[in-house]
Order: C-alpha cells, then sequence, then structure tokens
C-alpha cells in the first residue's frame, strides 16, 4: 500500500513547539490545554503577516525541537518495511533540509517526500492509498472525493466524524490498526 503521512501533530507533537517559541516571540503563556485551533497563531491574535514573519524566525527550531508522539518512530519503521511511505507536510520549502535531518535523527525512513500545501491533489498524483494527516480540513476533502484518511486525533479536529472514508487514531497502535484493515480490504 502506498501511505502518505504528515508530520506536524500527526508524526511529531508540534503545538509544544510552536506554543514555546510564540510564547517567547509574544510574551504570552499559553499551554496545550488551550490550543483548539488547528492554526496556532490565531491563539496569539496574529494576521498571516505577523505569523508568517515569526514562524520565518523561529520555525527552524520549531521544527528540530519537536518531540516524536509515543510509537510514531517504532510504527512508520514497521509500516516502511512493508509499504510504500511518502511524507507529505504543508510545511514550507525554506524548512525541508531540517525537515529531512530531524526525520534522519530520529531514524525516521520513507521513500519520497514533498513539501506542499494541496496534498488531496499530491496523493492522487501520487497513486497514495490513505493519508495519515490531523488538519481537520485534509479529512474533509479527502473523504469528498471518497479517498482514506486516518485523522489522527487533536483537541481541533474533534468535530470531524469518523466515517466510511475517516478513521480516527487516538495514538500510533490505532493507526496501525486501521493500516492493517484496510490492507486486508484491498487483497
Amino acid at each position: 500500500m502506498h501511505i502518505a503521512v504528515d508530520l506536524d501533530n500527526t508524526v511529531l507533537d508540534a503545538t509544544s513547539a510552536h506554543l514555546h517559541y510564540y510564547n517567547m516571540a509574544s510574551g504570552l503563556s499559553f499551554t496545550p490545554d488551550d490550543v483548539n485551533d488547528f492554526f496556532i497563531y490565531r491563539l496569539y491574535g496574529w494576521d498571516q503577516a505577523e505569523r508568517e514573519s515569526i514562524y520565518h524566525t523561529y520555525g527552524h527550531d520549531i521544527h528540530w525541537n519537536s518531540s516524536p508522539l509515543p510509537m510514531a518512530v517504532e510504527i512508520l519503521q514497521q509500516l516502511f518495511s512493508q509499504h510504500q511511505i511518502s511524507i507529505i507536510t504543508a510545511r514550507p520549502l525554506l524548512f525541508r533540509e531540517v525537515t529531512i535531518e530531524w526525520l534522519k535523527c530520529h531514524k525516521i525512513n520513507y521513500h519520497n517526500i514533498v513539501l506542499i500545501e494541496n496534498k488531496l491533489q499530491q496523493c492522487i498524483d501520487s497513486k497514495v492509498d490513505v493519508l495519515i494527516d490531523d488538519g481537520p480540513h485534509y479529512a474533509e476533502e479527502f473523504a469528498l472525493v471518497n479517498k482514506p484518511v486516518i485523522l489522527y486525533e487533536q483537541p481541533y479536529n474533534r468535530s470531524v466524524v469518523a466515517n466510511d472514508f475517516v478513521y480516527r487514531a487516538s495514538n500510533w497502535m490505532e493507526v496501525k490498526q486501521h493500516i492493517d484493515n484496510l490492507e486486508s480490504k484491498r487483497i
């Protein structure tokens, strides 16, 4: 199977790293419990331009200092040995090098990596069978075109309802179970 995998808040805890650096930049002190929006910068009252400026200043450190989620590395190693793995992240190209170095540092193997906003089109073009992601908008886009997505649970995506194409997972063991079930349906 060809599996596309997002990074931020799917493989790694991006929320804590973003909050650390955004708090430093703003003088505020938000915690992960305060986050209820996929777009964390909105918590700070920033517009897109302010967010871009701060993200470009701290982005390298945010991405380098994010920690893997429990069992993500181990499960991805298993999946890599059995499936084609493509990392598909919406990170800007500016952060490609730190992304690749982070993956190497944490021994996460993959067959392909793409930094792109339009994940749906990338997955269609690459003939991806399933996407693992935390973005509620990605789950909804994929479901609309009957493409399966494993939605890694985060506070901001709880309103997305599981259905025939959206499979919810609250940890990487559940991700693996969904992959195994999807694989068994293909045979």
